[in-house]
């Protein structure tokens, strides 16, 4: 190395112990070079996700270009689950089946970036110009020469020159919140079913979604905007058709991607110039931000309550379920967990692994965006004496073989792409309760990407148009609405449920209400209309929402003991409205103060 060469700051592996089994061990470093074709490489070890094979080659640890040694003949190949996708990017370096260092590759920020029909194209590695040159030289880009027939999306520029994106880095960053989100889309045809249940626009502006079976938290913003777009689910629905019609062709599969809007937009890429002083085609190892904006204000997302198999609920999922959570009662932590390249056991529960943020989207930074995740948890009663030896083996997809490789998923951290704000001192004092407590499991229905966990309440007037003083506090020198907190406490068997709602004051007391576990419970009521109407004025949903028992349709029909209204403050913010009555509880029954 270098006198005064250092490398740059290592990623961050996942959960800083996930490894890739199928890439190479040991000290040497691997730099990721391109992607290749889409298949099932083994249908007898993997039948529930298809593999993308990963082309690498070796990195002299002495270079300063970090680029591949030897010719492109010599370049290593790997079959990964597409799912493994998300933390995969052209460019970067590993070393022991482990992500290793984010190379300083040459970063552009192409600002008032137009994506339209008339600016992009989908065109082939190995495509040439009408001049005869070629996008990709070999002279100075051969890694790419072993996959030749891939997709690119080419976005010509005003100036001439153009911006070259490999089509599985678009899929990773418009689409890699997860590897559940990324599996689907590789698995035609893709439904509205198999990413949401129910969606719509609450009065206010803000937008409701239920996300499908077994898709976690992180992926709610990407499915948002499926939802609400045409041009994105176009964009989502083209990677596994494209796929799809490949095979029914007999040709070799790649995937096709397009941006899922049109429109302007500031990208801020890494990546290198290729013939900067002719036709001039920037190629991009990574995106790290976009600018456009989502096409919604504010967000609220729900996850779905029943952990059925995908697409398949049926008794025998039961059965399985009783298995997992016995087989993982008294099993060991594992030591060194790996991905393999295999399908998942139908007898263990599944794990979760975290990655921090490889993408940034710009306009949720002012977005508000809030729904549930899981507070407590309490674990699985043992048998005495059992324990069973730790599973190092883990796998993305669907759960399907008798293997003893742990069924996993890997999710995009939120918190790492949006500032962290501490939640209030009221707040602080449920949290804190909640995490002692031994008797219920809690879900914690504010969740909010940037930490805080809570939600302002509307601030509702009288019919003078007077609001009420309860609902405002005086912060610094200005006055905001309250805040307010809520949880789902469940009992372990599942029998009973009740909403905890705790409105910030300086002595704080929860408002408890029964949930119905017949119907489930919608916070907001939701209008219905076509799927993917992108209009704020229309809805876009596939499963008509279980309206609010305080719904005007629904109130003589239900004396529920729900808030009387439960909606928006203003076009955008998502809060919980309590009126003059609730106001008035505030200083009734303290059992906790926030300042403690």
């Amino acid at each position: 190395m270098g006198p005064g060469f250092t490398f740059p700051k290592p990623l961050e592996p996942i959960g800083s112990k996930i490894k890739v089994s199928a890439f190479p061990e040991g000290p040497q470093l691997w730099r990721i070079d391109w992607f290749g074709l889409i298949a099932y490489p083994d249908r007898y070890g993997r039948n529930r996700q298809p593999s993308v094979l990963v082309f690498l080659s070796r990195v002299d640890p002495q270079s300063r270009t970090y680029e591949g040694q030897g010719h492109h003949s010599q370049q290593m190949k790997a079959w990964v689950s597409v799912g493994t996708t998300m933390m995969l990017r052209i460019g970067d370096v590993w070393k022991d089946q482990r992500p290793h260092f984010e190379p300083p590759y040459t970063s552009e920020t192409f600002r008032e970036l137009v994506i339209d029909s008339s600016t992009l194209s989908l065109v082939k590695a190995g495509s040439a110009r009408a001049d005869g040159s070629f996008l990709l030289p070999m002279v100075e880009h051969p890694w790419h020469m072993n996959n030749t027939h891939s997709y690119c999306a080419q976005v010509e520029m005003p100036s001439g020159k153009s911006l070259l994106i490999p089509c599985m880095e678009l899929i990773r960053f418009y689409f890699g919140s997860s590897s559940a989100l990324l599996s689907r889309l590789f698995s035609p045809p893709l439904t509205p079913e198999m990413l949401y249940s129910a969606c719509g626009y609450d009065e206010y502006g803000k937008f409701v979604i239920t996300l499908a079976d077994f898709l976690p938290a992180a992926s709610a913003e990407a499915v948002a905007r499926i939802a609400t777009s045409k041009i994105a689910f176009h964009a989502a629905q083209l990677v596994g058709s494209s796929c799809q019609q490949a095979s029914a062709i007999g040709q070799e599969i790649y995937p096709m991607a397009r941006f899922p809007f049109e429109g302007k937009t500031d990208l801020k890429v890494a990546g290198r110039w290729l013939d900067p002083q002719g036709a001039g085609t920037f190629l991009v190892y990574r995106m790290e931000s976009c600018r456009h904006p989502f096409p919604f204000k504010a967000l609220k997302y729900q996850l779905s309550t029943l952990q059925k198999p995908r697409y398949r609920p049926g008794p025998e999922h039961r059965a399985t379920q009783a298995a997992a959570d016995s087989a993982s009662a008294g099993t060991m932590p594992a030591k060194d967990p790996g991905l393999v390249e295999t399908d998942a056991s139908k007898s263990l529960a599944p794990q979760t692994f975290r990655r921090p943020a490889t993408r940034k989207f710009t306009d949720l930074e002012n977005k508000r965006v809030w729904g549930t995740s899981i507070a407590k948890e309490l674990p699985v009663e043992q048998e005495a004496g059992r324990t069973h030896p730790s599973v190092e083996a883990h796998a993305l997809g669907e759960s399907g073989s008798d293997e003893r490789v742990r069924p996993t998923e890997l999710i995009e951290a939120p918190e790492s792409r949006v500032l962290q704000i501490p939640p209030p001192p009221f707040a602080q004092v449920l949290l804190q309760a909640m995490e002692l407590q031994q008797t219920a499991n809690v879900e914690l229905l504010t969740t909010t990407r940037d930490g805080s966990n809570v939600v302002p309440l509307e601030l509702l007037s009288d019919e003078d148009g007077v609001i009420a003083d309860e609902l405002i506090v005086r912060d610094g020198f200005r006055h905001r609405p309250r805040r307010a907190i809520a949880f789902a406490l469940r009992a372990p068997e599942g029998r009973k449920a009740l909403m905890c709602i705790v409105v910030e004051a300086e002595i704080i007391f929860p408002l408890m209400y029964p949930i119905n576990r017949r119907k489930k419970p919608a916070l907001i009521c939701m209008r219905n209309s076509k799927p993917h109407s992108g209009t704020a004025q229309q809805t876009s949903c596939t499963r008509k929402p279980t309206p609010h028992p305080t719904c005007p349709s629904q109130a003589s029909k239900s004396r529920s003991p729900l808030p009387r209204r439960l909606r928006a403050s203003q076009p955008g913010s998502p809060a919980f409205s309590i009126g003059r009555t609730r106001s008035a509880e505030l200083a009734m029954a303290p059992v906790a103060s926030a300042e403690t």
